[in-house]
């Protein structure tokens, strides 16, 4: 699971650096650039017309599927060289979101669900990350009952075995449709991933008040701490006496389980679902909550929900900390038929251990490679933009909404203020 090294990206935002988080330097600046907004819909695929752009936490096992002391040195990715000791490439991509249309179309002749055509495209890209992260926007159920659309989601389970098979280390699971299968589909999320893949970290829901909200990943030598809290949970409330079974924004005691986190890693990301949808500007909230977790402790702090992309970049906050922050990847996969939907982004961050006890990690490079959903008749899968067949653009079914190479990079252009490649 690792690409080149990440670029630090060029960006028109201001950003103020200041101190440090942690135990973190960075290497680079970046910023945000001038953008507009999109009104608010739900997260349905119904056809819309496209509007113009305006106790100690668990340890997990081995990230990138390597055998303990092993390491993917000496290679060399599409971005430059990696695999240096002591340094590894972190990936994330957005929000997984998986519509009736998609489970339909990969339910195979003998009933079961094959979802590995939803990442065979950039497969190789998270394969070669040390640690790379996805946003399960959807809940995994076992009983086809529950297989269900929009506005309360069920996902076949096999869904996690995909998600392995591409190569994912970690799956974020904290948003706000954690519930819509209610406490069944949660308690089902965590079976499968303990039946089948007990080495894979998972974050944000919880089967017993004892779990701890932190996760931990060694990869390279560098010891990684995760969370994953959301705003809210779409109205539902979390069932009386299982309080502890979704991470959220507004639960008590987050400044605790940061300060614990900060004490037992070397690098530490904070997975956030806020944000308004279809917005490409942070909102003042989503801003507060990011700020509010790098004073607290956290390096990085990766950000869905909005289904399309924002700003990033590094962010220095009021008290003087910065950090490295995506305020939204958008959407990874989905049936959402609006052009900047169909945009997504993936984090490639690279972080270095120093060995200078004032700041042992250091974020050396970063940047978000543009991704774009293909929807052809009923298949949806995802590609990077800069690898995209021109002939499968041409086929796109949201052509008549303008959708082009073109129309996409233009998008990705003016949401994050970098120069088409």
């Amino acid at each position: 699971m690792r690409f080149g090294k990440g670029l630090a990206a060029g960006l028109a935002l201001a950003v103020i650096l200041g101190g440090f988080s942690g135990n973190v330097s960075f290497a680079s600046e970046t910023g945000q650039g001038p953008l507009g907004s999109l009104e608010t819909e739900n997260e349905s695929s119904s056809e819309q017309t496209y509007g113009p752009l305006g106790p100690l936490g668990q340890e997990s096992g081995n990230a990138s599927g390597l055998a303990a002391g092993s390491s993917s040195s000496g290679a060399s990715g599409p971005l430059g060289s990696y695999g240096e000791k002591d340094e590894i490439v972190i990936r994330m991509v957005g929000d997984d979101l998986i519509h009736a249309r998609i489970f339909r179309y990969c339910q195979q002749a003998d009933g079961s669900f094959n979802f590995d055509q939803l990442f065979e495209h950039v497969k190789k890209d998270i394969e070669e990350a040390d640690i790379a992260i996805i946003n399960q926007e959807t809940i995994m159920v076992s009983n086809p009952a529950d297989f269900a659309d929009f506005p309360c989601f069920g996902t076949p389970e096999s869904i996690g075995h995909s998600i392995v098979s591409a190569g994912f280390d970690v799956v974020a699971h904290a948003n706000n449709h954690t519930m819509d299968r209610g406490y069944g589909g949660i308690q089902n999320t965590i079976d499968f991933w303990k039946n089948h893949y007990p080495d894979i970290c998972y974050l944000g829901i919880h089967d017993t008040a004892e779990d701890s909200d932190i996760r931990y990943l060694t990869s390279n030598g560098i010891r990684v701490g995760f969370v994953n809290y959301t705003y809210g949970l779409n109205g539902f409330k979390k069932p009386r006496g299982r309080e502890y079974c979704v991470d959220l924004l507004t639960d008590g005691g987050i400044e605790a389980v940061m300060g614990e986190a900060r004490a037992n890693c070397d690098l530490l990301i904070a997975v956030l679902h806020v944000g308004d949808e279809y917005e490409y500007t942070p909102t003042a909230y989503e801003r507060q909550q990011v700020n509010r977790f790098i004073d607290l402790g956290a390096d990085i702090v990766l950000c869905a929900h909005p289904h399309v992309l924002e700003p990033f970049g590094m962010v220095t906050t009021p008290a003087g900390r910065t950090g490295l922050v995506y305020y939204s990847l958008g959407n990874y996969l989905s049936a959402q038929n609006r052009l900047p939907r169909v945009l997504g982004g993936m984090a490639d961050i690279t972080v270095k251990k120093t060995g200078n006890g004032g700041a042992p990690i250091e974020i050396t490079g970063y940047d978000l490679v543009p991704l774009v959903t293909h929807q052809q008749g009923p298949l949806v899968t995802t590609y990077r933009l800069d690898e995209y067949p021109d002939e499968l653009a041409a086929a796109h079914n949201l052509v008549g909404l303008g959708f082009s190479k073109d129309a996409m990079w233009n998008l990705y252009t003016g949401i994050t203020g970098k120069a088409r490649p």
